[in-house]
């Protein structure tokens, strides 16, 4: 037996109680994965996830957006968004991808990105895992998975 293997097997167990510990039902469906009175997506600008440099947003150009409190880095970001909403809200909500994909509802890292598709899709870090390197091994069928998992949570009439 090598030393390998109760390290390997201590960093599997870390991993499952880590996916125990979140995942979870959300009982009352809360649509974006910010508190309605917190600034959204870690004061970020939407506007700049997509390219590819983030930014952070300023308080002159604050935008208050169905249940999110938004800042913006210009005017010129700002009325980008307020002409298009649609195309720089985050997909999911915010949510993390890679955890709506297995079922849950978990706040990602929005330093944890990427843009797949023009759409904005967060991931969780957290210990040893890394929500976008698992989404990565195969991000045509998780994406079409997380869309029906979406589904299921929020269009539930």
């Amino acid at each position: 037996m090598s030393l390998y293997q109760p390290k390997q097997e201590m960093k599997n167990f870390i991993t499952i109680l880590f996916f125990i510990g979140t995942l979870h039902t959300v009982q009352s469906q809360q649509k974006y994965a910010c508190s309605p009175d917190e600034l959204a997506f870690y004061g970020n600008d939407l506007v700049s996830y997509y390219e590819n440099e983030v930014l952070k947003g300023k308080k002159e150009f604050a935008y208050n957006y169905d249940e999110l409190k938004l800042e913006f880095a210009n005017q010129e970001n700002l009325e980008k968004f307020k002409n298009n909403p649609k195309k720089y809200l985050p997909e999911y909500g915010g949510w993390c991808a890679i955890a709506l994909a297995n079922g849950s509802l978990v706040q990602p890292d929005f330093n944890h990105y990427k843009v797949q598709n023009g759409q904005l899709l967060f991931f969780e870090v957290r210990a040893f895992f890394n929500g976008k390197t698992a989404w990565d091994k195969d991000p045509d069928i998780n994406k079409i998975v997380a869309d029906k998992k979406h589904a299921q949570i929020f269009d539930k009439d």
